[in-house]
């Protein structure tokens, strides 16, 4: 009997890995919307002076703020994204490491952690926190984007994977440890990723249970299968939920007198 097809285990430099990624990208509102919430934190922050991005990746986010700042500081440890990173941003200072090592020169009025917590242990998210934390000017705001534990996309990775990407929890932890020094809240921003047939949707699906590193990976047929179940749309296409959380941290002296 022949074995059975399976999910793919991307390589992030790989053109599989960015076909999967510009479907997603293509059928989804959680980069526009994300961007819109990020925009009105940015507006109404009263100095931007330094932005700093940990986990910048590409660039692809970094270069949609880096204009309202006067000095950017991209931190990105994989070096074939730091090389596209500074190909695409070269006036920003790029740190070739990872964020516990890292130093930015400057304290940052946006502290930026957007979708990087994936490839960190939970175990290390505490100590993660309280270095962005600590990177943060007097007047300034930490925000660490992850999907919501609950999402659609994040309920799948649990079904195949009995894995949660528990931020809120980690949050929680941070604010009872530091709740005399920073005003601590997550956010929840609806978004999905809406796409016309199977084969798209397999592809996202495929794209998001990459988020883990796979041991064994299930087959196609049950991921098709639990995507038919959970996902499929009255009109013959296919809806699933990406929502995000967004963590905030600000200096609470600070901010309880603004």
């Amino acid at each position: 009997m022949a074995e059975q097809e399976r999910v793919r285990i991307f390589d992030s430099r790989g053109e599989a890995y960015k076909q999967a990624f510009q479907i997603f990208l293509d059928h989804t509102d959680q980069k526009r919307k994300a961007k819109h919430w990020l925009q009105q934190v940015v507006d109404r922050l009263p100095t931007r002076r330094v932005f700093i991005d940990a986990g910048a990746g590409n660039g692809e986010v970094t270069r949609n703020f880096a204009p309202a700042f006067e000095r950017t500081i991209a931190i990105e440890p994989n070096r074939y994204l730091l090389k596209q990173l500074q190909q695409a941003l070269p006036l920003a200072e790029a740190i070739g490491q990872p964020i516990m090592t890292a130093e930015p020169a400057s304290q940052g009025d946006l502290v930026l952690c957007s979708h990087t917590l994936y490839y960190i242990p939970a175990t290390d998210w505490m100590a993660h926190l309280e270095r962005l934390a600590s990177w943060m000017s007097p007047t300034g705001i930490t925000i660490v984007v992850l999907q919501h534990r609950e999402s659609g996309c994040m309920n799948m990775v649990h079904h195949f994977f009995g894995h949660r990407f528990e931020l809120r929890r980690t949050a929680e932890s941070f604010r009872l440890k530091h709740g005399d020094r920073y005003e601590v809240m997550t956010t929840l921003d609806p978004a999905h990723v809406v796409t016309p047939d199977l084969a798209k949707t397999y592809a996202v699906a495929e794209f998001m249970l990459n988020l883990l590193d796979i041991k064994e990976a299930p087959t196609r047929r049950d991921v098709e299968a639990y995507v038919q179940d959970n996902f499929a749309s009255p009109d013959g296409g296919y809806r699933i939920p990406v929502h995000q959380d967004f963590l905030q941290i600000r200096p609470r002296a600070v901010h309880s007198v603004t």
